[in-house]
């Protein structure tokens, strides 16, 4: 994270901290400047937080909550997690739901082949 991250995120905090509704909230994510204040963040608020975000930073289409998602279980899959730690991260009752998130990198296809390369010559195949 960059110091604008951890700065946004300490801002939030603050500002959650100095309402009471907001501060005693268990969930992540509250509003904070729309009724009911301390409520969870519906998901409609939290695309409109992004597509906002994305219109400041200039990107075009706008970043959904869903590609967030999807990003962050292919960054398990990439860092060489599993697709049962990606079921489990993501809270899918089956695996074939966590499927979907599976686009390795070129470079893990390419690795995945180089091992089975190995593996033949190994085996004098």
């Amino acid at each position: 994270m960059d110091s604008l991250v951890v700065y946004a995120h300490d801002q939030y905090f603050t500002e959650r901290a100095m309402n009471t509704a907001a501060g005693e909230s268990d969930f992540l994510f509250v509003n904070l400047f729309r009724a009911p204040i301390g409520a969870p963040m519906t998901p409609a608020a939290v695309n409109e937080l992004l597509a906002a975000a994305s219109r400041r930073a200039g990107l075009d289409p706008a970043v959904h909550p869903h590609a967030l998602r999807h990003g962050f279980a292919s960054n398990v899959l990439d860092a060489g997690g599993s697709i049962d730690e990606v079921q489990e991260l993501l809270g899918h009752a089956s695996i074939s739901s966590s499927q979907v998130y599976v686009h390795p990198a070129p470079e893990r296809l390419r690795a995945a082949v180089e091992r089975v390369a190995r593996a033949a010559t190994s085996q004098g195949t």
